[in-house]
């Protein structure tokens, strides 16, 4: 039986040559390195089955390491175990929301580091054998989303319960915010996939007297979206014109938030620009434009469902369903739905809404 592989990141060497023995002992496969980017490299030619990680270590530390390694599809499921001092909450709570398995609180025992490598291993193991059956579109992208935000709840809940006693109020509001946003991802990602399978079983119904504000729907869709991103409020740079349209609130709150997400989460910094408008007597159009990374040619012509663009370099939460979906709903409601888009330039979306002044 092949060994299970562990990539042992530390820059303590008698730590790391400790902890090195000691999983040799039961018949792991290890090997070490000192600094993120030292794994980083090894990663090249070497694919482990877990990672166990120091944060603070210099080059590059542990938290940057696991986000380069998340960028890289072919590693994005292996589990992270992370070595942490108690004093470093901050660090724990990021690297929680970019979806890291676990940590261990130093000093741990030798039980408690090899019950935790076991565990993980073994989950780790059930994730690949379902992963080989498990297709959306033509990427498998669902365990590493949904295992993502369950990390950031379980382990935001392990901390609290472990530190109960010894953390201050705000870091407790901080961790119920984690959770929070965790939470809030994780039922994205399962309500788009019913709203897929419901839309492909040809379920979805549009009634012809749908009839929703539109400027209502923006101002609650964008109050839930700024929830999830720093200084949003100010990168989110909007005209909306208030009319009627036809399509229901619920499909028209989908498509906003989809797309607002994407154009924010893209940008960096950068504000986005939307505009809202009678576009003439029959449509109304409404125009999402932001300065993020584009998308090249040959990927606006295979907008299908579940395949996200690039992920190895345009890493982001989600099944990729969102502009897929946007498009087949807004086509189903009688209206048009465009994309311009330039690598590392940006992209515009422009979406043609009938309009519906009356209920029929």
């Amino acid at each position: 039986m092949a060994k299970n592989k562990i990539l042992l990141v530390d820059d303590e060497l008698t730590l790391r040559e400790t902890i090195h023995e000691l999983l040799l002992i039961e018949n792991y496969d290890v090997i070490t390195a000192g600094n993120g980017q030292e794994a980083l490299d090894l990663l090249d030619n070497w694919t482990p089955d877990l990672v166990i990680c120091d944060i603070m270590m210099p080059v590059m530390d542990g938290y940057v390491f696991h986000e380069r390694v998340k960028e890289i599809k072919s590693l994005s499921a292996i589990p992270f175990v992370f070595l942490t001092a108690k004093t470093e909450a901050n660090l724990m709570r990021t690297c929680l929301l970019s979806g890291a398995d676990d940590f261990l609180c130093k000093p741990f025992d030798v039980s408690e580091l090899m019950g935790t490598i076991k565990t993980k291993l073994d989950r780790f193991k059930k994730i690949k054998t379902v992963c080989n059956n498990l297709y959306i579109g033509e990427k498998k992208y669902l365990l590493h989303e949904v295992n993502t935000s369950l990390n950031g709840i379980l382990g935001s809940i392990n901390l609290l319960i472990e530190n109960r006693d010894n953390l201050k109020k705000k870091k407790v509001h901080e961790f119920q915010d984690n959770i929070k946003i965790s939470g809030d991802r994780l039922n994205r990602t399962m309500q788009n996939l019913f709203l897929y399978q419901n839309f492909i079983d040809n379920e979805l119904e549009f009634p012809d007297n749908s009839r929703t504000n539109i400027l209502n729907s923006f101002s609650s869709v964008k109050e839930e979206v700024q929830a999830m991103y720093q200084d949003s409020e100010e990168r989110i740079v909007f005209k909306i014109k208030e009319s009627n349209i036809k399509i229901s609130q619920k499909y028209l709150d989908f498509i906003l938030f989809e797309l607002i997400d994407n154009a924010l989460k893209f940008s960096g910094d950068q504000a986005i620009s939307i505009v809202g408008e009678l576009f003439n007597d029959t449509y109304y159009s409404l125009v999402i434009k932001d300065a993020g990374i584009g998308l090249r040619q040959e990927e606006l012509k295979r907008i299908d469902a579940g395949q996200q663009f690039n992920r190895e370099k345009r890493e982001q939460q989600g099944l990729g369903l969102g502009l897929f979906l946007s498009k087949a709903i807004l086509k189903k409601s009688e209206g048009v739905f465009t994309i311009v888009s330039e690598e590392n330039v940006g992209t515009e979306i422009s979406l043609f809404f009938p309009l519906q002044d009356e209920v029929i």
